[in-house]
């Protein structure tokens, strides 16, 4: 070590190794022997989160790569915890009322929009385009975050922002996953109550739920600015209910097998924040490639 570093490590900036302290504290802290009968107990946990159901103790061996007694050993103590607890008449196991206090108590202390915020702010790191994270308001869908991309910015968007429900992405997704009772007003303000309610129309609006449920996001083009395309995807909580909408503008990324990029990583991005929501519906879909 020279002068320079020997002054420094003297200084406590760097360890003697030359390291800075706290990255030497991490790098500590990855090596501290952990409790291997605790890592185990949670892949039995694990096990019994994803079954969906009671499940048989072979199931929760097969589940968390246990032998069987291994398995019985340590659901014996999850069950004296009130972790898990055991069916007396089936012999089955499931969660127990511990394990829901946990949760509840963990769900309460998540805030929805911080993460998606987080998430929001990576989705335009990542991709370049503009982006917004919209929550359902008195008047409709409404942009509580806006942060402007590398490439192309919508200039007319900004905080507090209403966006229409049947011509914009964002839209299209609370029209998706709001009941008939909160979108019926705000569509017939946009379309006209005589539009709204004829055949036609009721007919567009279910095509475009069925879509947006079938690929997991909405896509429009050139409803902003001219060969912009717009895609928005939902972020769901526990209970399957809608929280927010986090969207993207940007230039048609769609390659020649029909797929695009910045749209599959907004996809992700909002299944993500779902996850963390506890939301436990069907996998990340495959976004449409479709004209508007």
């Amino acid at each position: 070590m020279d002068k320079k570093s020997d002054a420094a490590a003297r200084s406590g900036r760097v360890s003697r190794s030359g390291r800075p302290r706290k990255q030497e504290a991490v790098l500590a802290s990855d090596k501290l022997q952990g409790i291997q009968s605790v890592e185990t107990g949670f892949a039995v946990l694990d096990a019994l989160v994803d079954g969906g159901g009671p499940l048989t103790l072979g199931e929760v061996a097969r589940g968390s790569g246990l032998s069987l007694s291994q398995a019985r050993r340590y659901l014996v103590s999850l069950v004296r915890c009130g972790i898990a607890t055991q069916d007396s008449t089936t012999g089955r196991y499931d969660l127990g009322s511990r394990s829901l206090r946990i949760g509840l108590a963990a769900l309460g202390r998540v805030e929805a929009i911080d993460l998606a915020t987080t998430a929001l702010r990576e989705l335009v790191a990542n991709t370049h385009e503009g982006g917004t994270l919209a929550v359902w308001g008195d008047e409709g869908p409404t942009i509580v975050r806006w942060l402007r991309g590398g490439g192309i910015g919508v200039t007319s968007l900004g905080l507090g922002t209403i966006f229409p429900l049947f011509a914009s992405a964002t839209g299209r997704v609370f029209l998706t996953y709001l009941s008939p009772g909160n979108t019926k007003a705000q569509l017939e303000r946009e379309l006209g109550a005589k539009v709204e309610a004829s055949v036609e129309t009721c007919k567009t609006i279910e095509d475009i739920k069925g879509e947006v449920r079938k690929t997991g996001v909405a896509w429009l083009k050139g409803h902003f600015l001219q060969d912009v395309r717009g895609a928005a995807a939902p972020i769901l909580d526990s209970q399957g209910e809608l929280v927010a909408v986090i969207a993207i503008a940007g230039p048609d990324g769609r390659r020649a097998n029909g797929r695009d990029p910045s749209v599959e990583a907004l996809i992700e991005a909002a299944a993500t924040v779902s996850r963390q929501l506890c939301f436990t519906g069907a996998g990340k879909p495959s976004p449409a490639a479709t004209d508007s």
